[in-house]
């Protein structure tokens, strides 16, 4: 992939629906796929904790993939979760998104079975393994949370391997983030993607941009215009936003609380898998309360004092 086809700005992670049975209710995919492609630069499928995968067995896993491919129907690059415990196993997610018309494939960097923290040669055989033998470009995931945290070394000879082509950071350590983008992304070795609340930062520092579920996408279009645009205080501005929302209301959990806040902005695909909580009424009423104030419907982001005002 050349510097000039590299992945940069929006990455929006599609959520899962669910319907009140707890299957996937693949009709209410339509509305968040379109709001994703309107807001966002690539779309990732299936990829991130937030999105569910990891509770679908492997039949409606592979079929929210295809459909949820399909749906966005060439409109912006799809990066499709290929993550597995296993390289075999990440590689036959690859395949069958590459099958249904995939143009990249996401893949969390695993701890080691029993999970510890794999060596830098253990993590390095992994992606190894799974880029040569893949037929997508690969977007490697860091999430300490759920997968591996290796040391900024391990990153940076992860990138330089010929089939990884970007990062996607979540550890929000503006440290590793700031050394990350200077020897991973600046050298042109992949793209470095953050999240929300680092976003502005990554862009100011050459980054390639942030990845997050929708509506979040929706604040991050707006920092992302204002900075390409060269508004530094718009840019700001809109960022402000994320110093609220979600962390604010964040013990209720990343998916209930960015489904209720799709809700509440007309898009409805349900609460979180099943037997978990949806967040309560008072939340529901506290983020819609935000998102009104915050200037999204109105076009112009609200200043430090008004947005005090709409969280509790």
């Amino acid at each position: 992939m050349t510097t000039t086809d590299r992945l940069h700005g929006i990455m929006g992670a599609c959520l899962t629906p669910f319907d009140a049975m707890g299957g996937v209710d693949l009709d209410a995919l339509g509305a968040q796929i379109d709001l994703l492609v309107e807001d966002c630069d690539a779309v990732a499928l299936g990829a991130v904790e937030a999105a569910e995968y990891h509770v679908l067995d492997d039949g409606a896993r592979a079929a929210l993939l295809r459909e949820s491919i399909a749906r966005v129907d060439g409109r912006i690059p799809v990066l499709a979760g290929a993550s597995a415990a296993t390289p075999d196993g990440c590689l036959r997610w690859i395949e069958l998104a590459a099958d249904a018309g995939a143009d990249l494939a996401y893949v969390l960097m695993p701890t080691t079975p029993w999970g510890g923290q794999p060596s830098r040669g253990a993590l390095v055989t992994f992606f190894t393994e799974v880029t040569e033998r893949s037929p997508l470009p690969v977007v490697a995931y860091h999430n300490p949370s759920n997968g591996a945290d290796p040391d900024i070394a391990t990153l940076v000879e992860l990138s330089r391997l010929d089939g990884i082509v970007g990062f996607k950071e979540s550890s929000r350590d503006i440290t590793k983030i700031s050394r990350l983008i200077h020897e991973v992304d600046l050298p042109g070795h992949a793209s470095y993607f953050t999240t929300m609340q680092p976003m502005l930062i990554t862009l100011m520092l050459g980054g390639a941009g942030a990845t997050m579920p929708p509506p979040g996408t929706r604040i991050a279009a707006k920092v992302r215009d204002a900075h390409a645009a060269g508004d530094l205080d718009a840019a700001v501005a809109w960022q402000r936003l994320f110093a609220y929302f979600p962390g604010v209301w964040g013990r209720h959990g990343l998916a209930p609380v960015m489904k209720a806040a799709l809700g509440h902005l007309g898009i409805d695909i349900g609460g979180p898998a099943r037997p978990f909580d949806a967040v309560p009424d008072d939340v529901r009423a506290q983020l819609g309360r935000f998102l009104d104030g915050c200037g999204l419907a109105q076009g112009v982001p609200a200043d430090p004092a008004t947005l005090r005002t709409l969280v509790p």
